[in-house]
């Protein structure tokens, strides 16, 4: 596979290995993007400068096969990344080309149709969803044993543990029924404690709280120990940690459960700034338990730099950390904005754990580029369990499930040109760029109805609607003095024409502040407007790109005791 491995991305010293984190460089999908052709540019992005990406100034496309002998074969592993809402995912091409590049001598005598090039009819494929990112089909899960670290540190607070616990016994639970699956546990906070061994799981716990620093290194040890004494001979060995921060802690030791670890050298939890010394440490335990366990972390408000370290310059953000340096992989790292999403990124460490990787689709290569450059492409599956068939099922099936933010997702792409192939692919080419398109799960039935880049440069037409919303207050608050309105619609609003003038019956002076995502922010800074329960706001927006149906669509008034009143409104379409 090594030998296979032309490019990546990101690249950022274009030696074709990915690094997603290289010196003071550090990747974040949902900070420095990964949907553009900017950041696909092997000069200004971060794809691989090669003889193989830029050919004579030109980007060539991400798959270009020529010269392409009987038994040649090839891989590649796409990931995408929800940043905020879930969301259906189609897999599409785009930029196909194909050529016969004139016949070579032995071509000429076998190939009878010399206008139409036949690679692609050759080529043999197989897709997957590859839940690990590893590059190959794994389908032979057997027995797992896993231990779940839960944090329970003082930078939560009660409601986050209690989250977190259900999170957890979920989890655990989960893996009881779908898998072959022992699965123990402990929490850390200023101890490691909570101990359930492997043999007493699954782990089922309660009554946790949330106290002091954050003793994560001791937590992967006694968790690690755990594994090594107790796990069933061939087995597959997790720990999952759930975390909302960097470690910090004191320098122990630390013992539960008939097991003890440290002394450690680097803590420090008289301060509440996590350290250096600790960041450091606690990834050089991590990388010594990553050599006979798999590290699952969950990061929970991640997309920041580590307690007490929001002001210093070159700190990586907390996902980058628990990514890299504690699970050690894309696919082993999972995100929650806060500890109550945890539970929209469950079902994914299940899959990653307990299921086998889904092989979806094997045909030929022409066959696939037809199916991916139709319509909105292939549409993909978040459910592994399901029936869905992608290639002839239809995209709005019951049985396509949507795919949760927080996840790092994979799909594997093989190629191969049988070693019987004749010469009449002899001087043939293709190529094609790969890409992903999305629509948000609220408000839509995975029918792929919004616009869609019809692959030439172009768009397909799209279908767009003029919605009226009214919002009335409470009976209760009559004379209140509005000052925000939020009106917010079950699908995105980019592009949509909003006309602050349109607020046709109600209190006037408001200004559309912002138009954020599919919310309508109206501010009234003067503060001298006020409503009663027969007045009603009304708004109108065009250019709406969605599924015909009914929505509701959400009106929150805000007044200056800073109470919020919510009406409902229904749009048809």
């Amino acid at each position: 596979m090594a030998n296979t491995s032309i490019e990546s991305f990101p690249d950022p010293n274009d030696d074709g290995v990915q690094e997603m984190q290289d010196g003071e460089f550090a990747y974040s999908p949902c900070r420095d993007g990964a949907d553009l052709d900017e950041h696909f540019d092997p000069v200004g992005g971060l794809r691989t400068n090669n003889a193989d990406t830029l050919v004579d100034g030109e980007v060539e496309p991400l798959v270009s096969l020529d010269d392409v002998k009987p038994g040649d074969f090839g891989e590649l592993t796409l990931s995408f990344h929800l940043c905020d809402n879930p969301g259906y995912v189609w897999l599409r091409a785009r930029d196909v080309s194909e050529s016969e590049n004139g016949l070579t001598g032995p071509e000429a005598t076998v190939d009878d149709s010399p206008a139409d090039p036949e690679l692609a009819e050759q080529i043999r494929t197989v897709w997957w969803y590859d839940t690990d990112g590893n590059n190959v089909v794994d389908d032979s899960v057997g027995a797992v044993d896993v231990m779940i670290a839960v944090d329970t540190s003082g930078s939560l607070n009660g409601d986050d543990v209690s989250a977190l616990e259900t999170a957890a016994n979920d989890l655990a639970a989960g893996l009881d029924a779908n898998a072959d699956a022992r699965v123990g546990g402990v929490s850390f906070g200023d101890d490691v404690s909570n101990f359930t061994a492997l043999t007493d799981g699954p782990v089922s716990f309660s009554g946790l709280s949330a106290n002091g620093s954050t003793a994560m290194p001791a937590a992967l040890e006694i968790a690690a120990a755990e594994l090594d004494a107790n796990a069933r001979s061939g087995a597959e060995t997790f720990v999952v940690l759930f975390t909302d921060g960097g470690p910090n802690y004191g320098n122990g030791p630390y013992e539960v459960g008939g097991y003890q670890v440290g002394p450690y050298s680097g803590g420090d939890s008289d301060n509440a700034v996590v350290e250096d010394a600790e960041l450091d440490e606690t990834a050089d335990i991590a990388d010594t338990v990553r050599n006979d366990h798999r590290i699952l972390a969950v990061g929970i408000n991640d997309g920041r730099a580590p307690s007490g370290r929001d002001g210093e310059s070159g700190v990586p953000l907390l996902s980058t950390y628990l990514r890299d340096e504690i699970a050690g992989s894309q696919g082993d790292y999972f995100s929650s904005d806060d500890p109550g999403a945890v539970s929209g990124v469950l079902s994914a460490i299940t899959d990653a754990i307990a299921m086998d990787e889904e092989v979806f689709h094997r045909g030929t290569l022409a066959d696939d580029l037809a199916a991916l450059s139709s319509g909105a492409g292939i549409p993909l599956d978040a459910g592994l369990e399901t029936g869905f068939d992608e290639l002839s099922d239809p995209d709005d099936s019951a049985d396509r499930e949507c795919f949760q933010p927080g996840v790092n997702h994979f799909v594997g792409f093989g190629w191969w040109l049988p070693v019987d192939a004749g010469n009449e692919v002899q001087s043939d080419s293709v190529s094609f760029d790969f890409g992903f398109y999305t629509e948000q799960c609220r408000g839509n039935d995975g029918g792929g109805t919004s616009t869609v880049d019809d692959g030439d440069g172009g768009e397909e037409e799209e279908e767009t609607a003029t919605v009226t919303v009214q919002g009335f207050p409470g009976d209760d608050d009559d004379g209140a003095t509005i000052e925000t309105v939020d009106v917010e619609f079950p699908f995105a609003l980019s592009g949509a024409s909003v006309d602050d003038t349109a607020w046709s019956v109600g209190p006037s002076g408001s200004e559309v502040v912002a138009v954020d995502g599919d919310t309508v922010e109206l501010d009234y800074p003067d503060n001298s407007n006020t409503y009663t329960s027969d007045t009603f706001l009304e708004l109108t927006v065009s250019g709406i790109a969605a599924p015909s149906g009914t929505y509701d669509v959400d009106f929150v008034f805000e007044d200056d005791d800073d109470s919020a009143v919510d009406s409902t409104d229904q749009v048809t379409i």
